[in-house]
């Protein structure tokens, strides 16, 4: 495959990470704006259908992708000149994987549809929209990897501006006992068929099946699997375990606060993935002082939205809930620490996945992710839902230790910033304990807020004619390179 642009640049790097951070909010943010459009035009039993069957959707694929696309940015190296057959032999895989589960659904679906409680007559779309998905997360990765970020954006827009026309149309003219059929078939058929379209071109270029593509994919994906589902446990049980502890009242405050931490890891994990093939491009290039360099500037955008989030969190605490809410506010500073602390590990992971040892921070997780829970369900019937914060913070430093220790075992260290980690923990824990102080005076607060934007409009000011000169260096070279 033939080298179009020059890997590893921090300038290409920026360019592409802002169109699929961008890409990636704006179709998070359409899917919260029409939340209130279907919640309304479906009765609430169709809605609560509709919801499971969009969790088990989104649960499945976990499992139905086996992590396989998460491998494409490690195979580049490895398989560089046969690149689209490893990216084939993946796709097909992956088809295989949720055949596979659709046959054991087949031979156990009386089981099967007790557990997950979606109507029968869904659940063979289920496992087509499954299969289709996984195409479309193994295109999607491709295109990252080769920075080929146009191709990312318009598909993740189509991806969700179609389907969703399509089944607010749908929904709108449908009768309320067609309502739950129209909006399953309305979103999940047209993104299928995108999805569909994606794994045809994919194995339409590569034409293979390789066993030592799949052999080196499942080495790699089962222990990514085994971490992602882990961190997932760590991040999922708050409002599952207050339920079954607390009741229903402590359990709508902690899901308004988990609300908006959702958004908020959106949008940290949209910028991770758009620094992962930058970040492993280094790697394989032994750029470690860019990597540490160019990190800080990811540190620093993780730190100024961070701060956002816990100075405007008695705001949007009452967009999305209202005043009866107001009690989740003060979760919210503990949860984006921990989220915050999260995504640093995520860069450890990054490391120690193009390093292909993945295994013991898998193992690592589960523990950390089984004490997390055993500590909520003894902690919460204490100390209420004050401790969820504290516990998750306490979790991921754990975790961000361990990571760190496996990553200068692998022999990394040098690619990792850990005093600039260090500090942007601080930095933000500081701006969480000043904010359970400036939350009791409205007008402290606000004059704070006031004070950060104007020192960083001052910031620019001063560095204008720098960031001038970088802006005109980068279309200097944008002329040369056409």
């Amino acid at each position: 495959m033939k080298e179009q642009i020059k890997r590893g640049d921090s300038s290409i790097a920026v360019k592409a990470g802002f169109w699929y951070v961008a890409s990636t909010f704006i179709m998070r943010a359409l899917a919260f704006i029409t939340t209130p459009i279907f919640a309304r035009l479906m009765s609430t039993q169709a809605y609560g259908e509709f919801s499971n069957y969009a969790s088990w959707q989104s649960t499945l694929l976990i499992v139905t992708s086996a992590e396989l696309y998460n491998t494409l940015n490690r195979a580049y190296y490895d398989f560089k000149d046969e690149y689209d057959g490893y990216v084939s032999s993946v796709t097909l895989s992956s088809c295989v994987i949720t055949l596979l589960m659709y046959i054991v659904f087949l031979l156990c679906q009386k089981w099967v549809l007790r557990f997950v409680a979606i109507p029968p007559q869904y659940i063979h779309i289920l496992f087509f929209t499954l299969m289709c998905a996984s195409c479309k997360q193994i295109f999607l990765a491709r295109e990252r990897t080769l920075y080929r970020y146009r191709s990312v954006v318009v598909i993740s827009m189509l991806d969700v501006l179609i389907p969703t026309i399509i089944s607010v149309i749908l929904v709108v003219m449908s009768a309320d006992a067609n309502r739950l059929s129209a909006r399953i078939y309305g979103f999940y058929v047209p993104s299928a068929i995108i999805g569909l379209a994606c794994g045809a071109m994919l194995v339409s270029r590569g034409k293979t099946l390789a066993p030592r593509h799949c052999s080196y994919a499942f080495k790699l994906a089962l222990p990514l699997l085994v971490h992602y589902l882990m961190v997932y446990l760590l991040t999922s049980t708050n409002t599952i375990i207050t339920k079954n502890i607390l009741g229903a009242e402590q359990t709508a405050v902690v899901s308004i606060a988990t609300s908006v931490i959702h958004i908020l890891t959106i949008l940290f994990q949209a910028t991770t993935g758009a620094v992962t093939t930058w970040m492993m491009d280094n790697l394989e290039q032994k750029n470690y002082k860019r990597i540490r360099k160019g990190t800080m500037g990811y540190l620093g955008l993780m730190v100024l939205i961070s701060t956002g989030v816990i100075l405007f969190a008695p705001e949007v605490v009452w967009i999305l809930g209202g005043s009866k809410y107001a009690a989740a506010t003060v979760l919210i500073p503990g949860l984006v620490v921990s989220v915050l602390i999260q995504n640093l590990c995520s860069l450890f992971t990054i490391v120690l996945t193009y390093d292909k040892n993945v295994v013991k921070t898998a193992v690592y997780t589960g523990v950390i992710a089984v004490a997390s829970i055993v500590a909520k369900v003894m902690l919460l019937p204490v100390l209420g839902i004050q401790a969820l914060p504290v516990i998750n913070i306490a979790a991921y430093l754990i975790l961000f230790v361990v990571d760190y220790l496996l990553v200068r075992e692998a022999g990394y260290a040098k690619s990792v910033n850990l005093k600039g980690y260090i500090l942007a923990i601080v930095a933000v824990c500081i701006v969480m304990l000043a904010g359970f102080v400036l939350y009791e005076n409205r007008i402290i607060r606000y004059a704070a807020i006031a004070v950060i934007g104007v020192v960083g409009l001052a910031l620019v000011y001063k560095n204008r004619d720098s960031l001038r000169a970088m802006i005109h260096k980068r279309r200097k070279n944008k002329k040369a390179a056409q």
